[in-house]
């Protein structure tokens, strides 16, 4: 069929995940989702029923993340079973909100928005609280790799943060007031308007927050003050009876206020303000094509940039440093979805280049005078990818499905990768699912890994890039049943494995020395394993309670130095509990429990307990008033114990308001 003006303008185009056009639409309500009619979409890039999908797919719906009381990402899947997101984690860079898959982490693990890879990394973490809940109808989350589909960085699993369109004909919108103590402060709204063949939404957050403090009367800040914002623009028209065009434009901005102090030697303790600056902008244009009896074309253009200023500022010292990084990433992909019968067959390539840089400008004290200079710490490095997969979802029987893929990926810098998928997805009861796979994984050397240089001459070493690295590379596989009963009455279990090779770490043999200085570099020197299980379930009792629990166990293993994976906490018991009350009140309770985990030898992390509660109630139609704490034990970080992974900010009280028009409350 010949394809619109657009399609042309679009033939660079890079996709989100390969469905027909209920991808982009806003996830079902809680009250759905627990009848089963919620479809999702990233386990397999076509849109399935998530009881029926061949790839278990856990689902967190904007509803469901307000519930938590969350305001981003990363505080809406803090919950969920199976995952950790635990910042206080990452205290050699900071504190990012990154989430540990089937204990894999940092680049391990790929986050999406609308199928897109996010660019703009914290030490090589996706800093998940960075991304605010505004313009978000769900967040989608798949355990195991899944490279077939992806490529490179999906070893543990796939984040992907789905937003939505406007259901409403004419104009609608929806706001969120929200107070907190540490002066919180957040504002989230989005105003939209649909036409009979178009439609755009406005959106738009802020929040800001105090730094927090863990010891009295101390300089330092174990969480800087933030400020957040973001702006964004989405449309979409409906060209002719088969073909649709999305358009997304976002700005998100983050600004942070770090401190700590540092002593020296016989002159005193000196404080050292650390600010941060990151702007992130991203566009994508999406162009979906029906092709008739149930096939599909999406072809799509990506672009994102990623600015990052970080300063260490001395005070009242013209003494200082200031680090900037750009990053950027324009993509290209075109997927068809091929029903046949019952084999639907997903066929895609994708193209995408990747750059980086990073300066760094010193302010030094050189013979009583104040020199300025400026270095390349990162030489521009540019990555850049073309890759071709293929999928075959067959339907065996009305109950058996086989899931067999592939995924064939060409990088101008180590060459190529291949990595299968095989899963199975049996029926044998309307309410009962089993499931299981197999796959390959990997992840390509960062940038940083292949050309970064960080000079610590002072301390006596350099840590310098390798060209020549291999990507990571693993196998996984996973099982799980599950029961679903017409009531409401969920139960889950599951198990998986993962073996992965050429782990990418800084060998600690120095390669060179020279004038008393050692140069490191970063090496294809490991080999892990982890092992999980997991049961969870969830009843819905007379209609007005509902109860959610969750059990998970991790066992991981460093083969080359024989000892388990640091900061991966064995045990996890999440509860949560949802009650209508009288008075229309509306009453959420949620309990996590973090056992301790080995950190080095004779040194194990502390464990935790977290109890999080939320009390909302409807004031006129269509708005609603909430109150709540999150962390009511207060369990908080002991910043003298190493590797303590327990809450840095401590008890968060909150308060706000929510409000729809039209009005959705009876």
């Amino acid at each position: 069929m010949r394809l619109s003006t657009s399609a042309v303008l679009l033939l660079g185009a890079s996709l989100l995940p390969a469905a027909v056009a209920r991808a982009e639409e806003p996830a079902p309500s809680g009250k759905d989702k627990d009848k089963g009619a919620e479809v999702v979409v990233t386990g397999t890039r076509m849109p399935e029923q998530s009881q029926r999908a061949t790839v278990r797919v856990d689902v967190v719906t904007r509803d469901e993340a307000e519930r938590r009381g969350a305001t981003n990402v990363a505080e809406a899947i803090a919950g969920q079973p199976g995952v950790q997101i635990n910042p206080s984690a990452y205290g050699d860079i900071g504190n990012p909100s990154a989430i540990q898959i089937q204990g894999l982490d940092r680049q391990r693990v790929l986050v999406l928005e609308d199928g897109e890879r996010v660019i703009g990394d914290v030490g090589g973490a996706i800093d998940l609280s960075r991304m605010p809940l505004s313009d978000v109808a769900r967040v989608e989350v798949v355990a195991g790799p899944m490279s077939s589909l992806y490529g490179t960085s999906a070893i543990g699993g796939v984040v992907n943060v789905v937003t939505g369109q406007p259901l409403h004909p004419g104009f609608s919108g929806r706001v969120r007031l929200e107070g907190r103590n540490r002066r919180g402060v957040i504002a989230q709204g989005n105003a939209a308007w649909r036409g009979e063949r178009t439609w755009a939404t406005l959106d738009g957050n802020f929040f800001r927050t105090d730094g927090v403090s863990l010891l009295e009367d101390a300089v330092d800040l174990a969480m800087p003050s933030r400020l957040q914002g973001m702006l964004g623009m989405r449309l979409g028209a409906e060209l002719n009876a088969r073909t649709r065009v999305q358009a997304r434009v976002r700005w998100l901005h983050d600004a942070s206020e770090g401190r700590q102090s540092q002593v020296v030697p016989g002159l005193g303790t000196y404080r050292i303000d650390l600010p941060q600056r990151t702007n992130r902008f991203a566009v994508h244009l999406v162009e979906l094509v029906d092709l008739g009896k149930g096939s599909t074309l999406r072809l799509a253009l990506g672009q994102q940039w990623a600015f990052d200023t970080t300063q260490k500022d001395r005070y009242e010292s013209p003494i200082d440093e200031t680090r900037d990084r750009e990053a950027s990433l324009s993509s290209l992909e075109a997927t068809g979805t091929i029903a046949d019968g019952r084999r639907t067959w997903v066929v895609g390539m994708r193209a995408e280049v990747e750059k980086l840089s990073q300066s760094l400008t010193r302010a030094e004290l050189i013979s009583g005078s104040v020199q300025t200079s400026t270095i390349e710490e990162l030489v521009p490095v540019t990555l850049g990818s073309i890759a071709g997969y293929a999928q075959l979802g067959w339907k065996l029987f009305d109950s058996l499905t086989l899931l067999a893929g592939g995924r064939a990926e060409m990088h101008l810098r180590y060459g190529g990768v291949a990595v299968p998928r095989l899963a199975l997805s049996y029926q044998p009861l309307p309410s009962v699912t089993v499931r299981a796979s197999v796959g390959r994984g990997f992840r390509a050397p960062a940038a940083k890994e292949i050309g970064f240089a960080f000079d610590h001459g002072a301390l006596g070493y350099r840590v310098l890039g390798n060209p020549n690295l291999s990507p990571e590379t693993s196998w996984g596989t996973s099982g799980d049943v599950s029961y679903r009963s017409k009531n409401g009455f969920l139960v889950r279990g599951s198990v998986f494995a993962n073996w992965i090779d050429g782990l990418i770490d800084i060998d600690i043999r120095p390669a060179a020395s020279q004038g008393g200085i050692d140069d490191y570099t970063y090496r294809n020197i490991g080999r892990a394993r982890t092992f999980g299980a997991q049961i969870d379930g969830a009843c819905t009792i007379a209609g007005v309670l509902r109860a959610e629990a969750g059990y998970s166990y991790l066992w991981t293993r460093d083969d080359e130095n024989q000892r388990p994976l640091e900061g991966r906490p064995p045990h996890t018991v999440v509860t949560a509990l949802r009650a209508d009350l009288p008075l229309r009140l509306e009453l959420v309770l949620r309990y996590r429990m973090v056992t301790d985990a080995f950190l080095d030898e004779g040194l194990r992390t502390p464990g935790f307990q977290t109890i999080d509660a939320r009390i909302a109630r409807p004031i006129f139609r269509g708005a609603r008033a909430y109150a709540g704490v999150l962390n009511a034990l207060g369990a908080q970080k002991d910043p003298t114990r190493l590797g303590d992974q327990r809450p840095v900010q401590g008890r968060t009280l909150y308060f706000g308001l929510t409000a729809d028009i039209p009005a959705e409350e009876p």
